[in-house]
C-alpha cells in the first residue's frame, strides 16, 4: 500500500468508502436517515474540508482504499492547537481497515504535528471496531459516544410521588442549582471535563422559547429532582445522526440520592411522547464515554452509532521535530 495526498481528484472514491460504512451502520441502527449519509452529502461536506486542510489518501496498487482528512481547531479540548476527523472525513474498505487506518494516521499526524496540532480526534461509525483498534494501538482512549432510538413509547414502572412537567421560565431557579451540580459531577472523577462556561438566565430563557426545544424537570414529593432538554440538533453530535424529522436529547441530570428510582427513564418517556405529538421519528444522544452513570442510563435506550476517540500529546515533542 502506498500513501499520498488527498485531494479533489479523490472524492468520488472517498464517498463511495464514507456511504458504505453508513449502509452498514444503517443495518445495525435502522432508524438512521437513509437519504443523510450518501456518497453526495460526503462528497460536498470533504470538498469543503479539503480547501483549507490536508488529507491522505491509501491506495492498494490503483484501487483508492482508504482517506482521511480533518479540520483544525484552536484551543482544541486543551490550551493547543488540534486536530478533528470527523466520521465523514474518513473511511477504508473493510478489507485490511487495522492496517489501512495505522498507515492513514501515520501519514497525516505527521503533518497535524508540523501544524502544531497537539490534540487528535477522530470520530468513528461504531461498526468500524478495526479502525478503533488501530487508533488504540496509535494511542488513542474513547472520549464520546453518539446513539439513536426512534421515537416511540418506553415502558415504566411507576414512580410513587413523580410528575414530570415541561420546564417554565419560572422553574428555572430551580434549575440553576441542578446544572452546576451535573457540572461539578463531569469535572470529577473519572471524567475530568472542565465546563468553563455556564448558562445564565437569560440564556436558559432564550433556548426555553426556541422552536423544537425544551426542558423537562422531575419533580418528586414537590422537590425538583433531575432535568433533561431537547433541541432540533446538537452542537458537537455526529453529523451522521442527523437527518430528516430528528430531534437531540442535549442534557440531563438527576440528583445522586434519587438516582436508580427511574426517574431519568421517566423524563425519557414524556420526551418521547412530546416528539412523536411533534412528528420526529427519530432522536439521538451524545454522551461522555468516561461518564458511567451516562453510559449505563444511555445504553439502555439508545444504540451506539458513532463513537469519538481522542489523543493529547506531550508538547515537548515540538521542540524535537
Amino acid at each position: 500500500m502506498r500513501a499520498e495526498p488527498l485531494t479533489q481528484s479523490h472524492l468520488v472514491e472517498a464517498g463511495e468508502l464514507f456511504a458504505a460504512s453508513y449502509r452498514g451502520q444503517r443495518e445495525l441502527v435502522p432508524i438512521l436517515d437513509p437519504e443523510h449519509g450518501t456518497a453526495k452529502n460526503a462528497q460536498l461536506k470533504l470538498e469543503k474540508l479539503l480547501e483549507k486542510n490536508p488529507g491522505v489518501a491509501v491506495f492498494d496498487k490503483d484501487r483508492m482504499v482508504g482517506y482521511m482528512a480533518g479540520m483544525y481547531l484552536d484551543r482544541f479540548l486543551s490550551q493547543h492547537r488540534g486536530a478533528y476527523s470527523p466520521e465523514w472525513a474518513h473511511g477504508s474498505t473493510d478489507e485490511n481497515a487495522f492496517e489501512i487506518y495505522r498507515l492513514l494516521y501515520s501519514e497525516i499526524a505527521r503533518r497535524w504535528v508540523a501544524d502544531g496540532c497537539l490534540t487528535h480526534a477522530i470520530n468513528f461509525m461504531d461498526r468500524a471496531s478495526e479502525a478503533q483498534n488501530a487508533f488504540s494501538w496509535n494511542g488513542f482512549g474513547g472520549i464520546c459516544v453518539d446513539a439513536m432510538r426512534p421515537v416511540g413509547p418506553i415502558p415504566l414502572s411507576p414512580v410513587e410521588g413523580l410528575q414530570v412537567l415541561p420546564m417554565q421560565e419560572d422553574d428555572i431557579p430551580d434549575w440553576l442549582p441542578m446544572l452546576e451540580a451535573q457540572n461539578l459531577h463531569l469535572a470529577g472523577s473519572p471524567s475530568f471535563m472542565p465546563c468553563l462556561e455556564t448558562d445564565s438566565i437569560d440564556d436558559l430563557c432564550d433556548m426555553l422559547k426556541q422552536p423544537g426545544a425544551g426542558a423537562w424537570m422531575a419533580w418528586l414529593d414537590d422537590e425538583p429532582v433531575g432535568y433533561m432538554k431537547v433541541a432540533p440538533a446538537a452542537n458537537g453530535a455526529a453529523w451522521s445522526v442527523n437527518g430528516e424529522r430528528k430531534f437531540a436529547v442535549n442534557g440531563a441530570y438527576v440528583l445522586p440520592q434519587h438516582r436508580g428510582k427511574g426517574l431519568a427513564t421517566a423524563i425519557l418517556a414524556c420526551i418521547m411522547e412530546w416528539g412523536a405529538s411533534e412528528g420526529y421519528v427519530r432522536c439521538s444522544v451524545d454522551f461522555e464515554a468516561t461518564n458511567p452513570e451516562a453510559c449505563h442510563l444511555w445504553l439502555k435506550h439508545f444504540q451506539p452509532v458513532c463513537r469519538s476517540m481522542v489523543r493529547r500529546l506531550d508538547e515537548r515533542i515540538l521542540k524535537i521535530i
